[in-house]
């Protein structure tokens, strides 16, 4: 199916620069901006609107465009928040300038994940103004806050609420345009070992905590990590801050690092915990001066879809038909908000958007103009093709009505 002429390129381009330029940082968090300059937008689209705020007042919006009565929901899931710029001085392009060069435009969140919402929000517009037979079933639109802090203030507060309803989801990060169906989670804990203070010039009448560290961490590391995942690789330990001590002559009575670990799909956090709890307490054997504390910071359960879902099926064709080839199933090695539909709504979701990964939190992140434009086609195919249950044939015409 052609589909260039109802893409309105500049129309597309303004609406990705235009979100670039509102500072949307997490932290703090400052999303309102966006969703003041997003609902009058969708408004003229036809979408209702309900605005929800979370307990800290960070906004969300979940809107829904209808077409007749009944037949399914497809939902559209896009984060508006970003993390921190940094220093301006080392981008090529002021961050929040969004600007086009050379078919790409600059700034933070061009890859994540503004442009993802700009080309999803171009594709209704490409079907309002064709005659493409969209006769119904219904778009829902999950915009939110706080997916780059864990989502607790955005799919983290709608899912809390039980707001979500809806047959396929489809998270626009970026993926490259490549269909992305599993990802991993990650269990970040924070790891004590407990010593004794002393004198620097008589440490053998204290316990070192940070020495008790070095083999805590020696020992962590030891752990296996040998299952594997089709499309999300092996699990993964990090060790991302160590702090210890308090002065250079006083022998520590407490260390502590902040441990990520990587989960795969069909792994469970209390298994993970045990295996880690279970390492650290065979240090105590062989050493009974040995003593830690652990505790969960946060967590991110993995999730995965099944490749043989019609969501996937209908955007495998869809990729191909744009692209001209057909695409691989891949996964993530990051989390998402889709976790919150597959796990807690059974709600099978696709990752897809325009934008590389090499790009998300980057200096100078960017995104192609051309990925933009192919996003808006595929979204629009995809839209179709699913809620009329398959049954909508491909045609030259049926969305070549735009100028």
């Amino acid at each position: 199916m052609n589909l260039d002429r109802l893409v309105r390129k500049r129309e597309l381009i303004d609406l990705t620069t235009q979100l670039i330029r509102i500072p949307t940082e997490n932290p703090p968090g400052n999303e309102k901006r966006a969703f003041l300059f997003l609902k009058p937008i969708l408004s003229k689209m036809g979408f209702s609107i309900k605005t929800l705020l979370s307990p800290k007042g960070r906004w969300n919006i979940v809107a829904e465009k209808r077409w007749g009565r009944g037949g399914r929901k497809l939902i559209f899931n896009g984060h508006v928040d970003v993390v921190p710029a940094g220093d301006p001085g080392q981008w090529k392009y002021p961050p929040f300038q969004g600007r086009l060069e050379k078919g790409r435009i600059y700034g933070r969140g061009a890859s994540d994940m503004k442009s993802g919402i700009a080309s999803f929000l171009h594709a209704i517009s490409m079907i309002n103004r064709s005659n493409a037979p969209a006769d119904r079933g219904a778009v829902i639109l999950h915009l939110v806050s706080d997916e780059e802090s864990h989502g607790h203030q955005g799919m983290g507060f709608l899912t809390r609420r039980r707001v979500i309803q809806g047959d396929a989801a489809i998270v626009g990060e970026p993926t490259g345009l490549d269909p992305v169906i599993a990802e991993k989670g990650a269990l970040w804990l924070r790891i004590s070992t407990l010593g004794r203070s002393a004198h620097g010039s008589k440490p053998h009448l204290g316990t070192n905590a940070i020495e008790k560290m070095m083999k805590a961490i020696d020992q962590i590391n030891f752990i296996p990590l040998e299952k594997e995942h089709p499309l999300v690789g092996r699990p993964t330990f990090n060790i991302g801050t160590i702090q210890g001590g308090t002065k250079i002559n006083i022998v520590p009575e407490r260390c502590e690092i902040e441990l990520d670990r990587r989960m795969l799909p069909n792994e469970e956090r209390e298994g993970v915990l045990r295996e880690i709890e279970e390492s650290l307490d065979s240090l105590q054997v062989q050493d009974p001066s040995f003593q830690y504390q652990i505790e969960e910071i946060d967590f991110a359960e993995p999730c995965e879809s099944g490749s043989g879902e019609e969501i996937v099926r209908i955007s495998l064709d869809a990729i191909e038909e744009i692209r001209g080839e057909r695409p691989e199933l891949k996964g993530f090695t990051g989390f998402t908000d889709g976790r919150f539909y597959v796990n807690q709504f059974h709600i099978p979701t696709l990752i897809l958007g325009p934008g590389g990964t090499d790009q998300s939190h980057t200096t100078n992140e960017s995104v192609e103009v051309e990925a933009l434009i192919q996003a808006a086609q595929i979204y629009g195919l995809i839209v179709l093709r699913f809620l009329s249950g398959h049954q909508f044939k491909c045609s030259k015409h049926a969305l070549n009505s735009g100028h």
